[in-house]
């Protein structure tokens, strides 16, 4: 009598490898869909995270406008100033030109005056430029804009109104508005995000 033999097919290890290689597959497509859901996930996040950090630095420009009548010294080199105005927040909106908002806000350093804030969209990109601070009269112009927000397709203001309520901005020019809100839609590798602003009151509303 010979003794049994005890092993595996040809055919039992052909199905064990299928099994094994059905099973790889598996758990390879599992974890590149989560490694995928990871990284949207964190693409989303610095892309709201750049939206919020151009939003609050828009709000904080705002929220340090001059709080004082803003006056100008009768002189020769003044006199563009007078004719330009010195509200501390001008707000434009139109179709040809596009959003602009001017902040005249306190210096980032106490006492060294005041300084002069521009935002403006063009193309699809916001650019933000602050020109140096002054302690007097004409204040230098804000220019050299850096882009802080790119894949803008939209962006709409309205001012509010005491007696009106929220009023779309198109094609005006507002001095000193008592609030503002600013809507802007964005395309993003993720899709289209909408967003909302509103800063405010930015002055009294009696």
């Amino acid at each position: 009598m010979k003794n049994a033999q005890h092993g595996f097919t040809l055919i039992e290890v052909m199905v064990a490898i299928m099994l094994m290689a059905l099973v790889s597959v598996i758990a390879w497509r599992g974890l590149d869909s989560v490694t995928r859901a990871d990284q949207h996930l964190q693409a989303s996040t610095e892309q709201t995270e750049v939206l919020l950090r151009a939003l609050n630095q828009m709000q904080r420009d705002i929220s340090l406008r001059a709080s004082v009548e803003l006056s100008v010294p009768s002189t020769p080199e003044n006199a563009a100033a007078k004719t330009e105005g010195l509200a501390a927040v001008t707000v434009r909106s139109s179709d040809s030109k596009g959003f602009r908002l001017d902040v005249i806000r306190s210096a980032p350093v106490a006492g060294d005056g005041l300084q002069r804030v521009r935002w403006w969209l063009k193309g699809d990109s916001l650019y933000r430029a602050a020109a140096p601070a002054r302690d007097r009269y004409p204040l230098p112009a804000a220019k050299d804009g850096v882009v802080v927000l790119t894949g803008v397709s939209d962006l709409q203001v309205r001012v509010w109104e005491a007696d009106k309520g929220w009023r779309q901005l198109s094609g005006n020019r507002r001095e000193d508005p008592q609030g503002l809100e600013i809507s802007l839609v964005r395309q993003t590798p993720q899709g289209v995000e909408k967003y909302r602003q509103v800063v405010g009151p930015l002055r009294s509303l009696n």
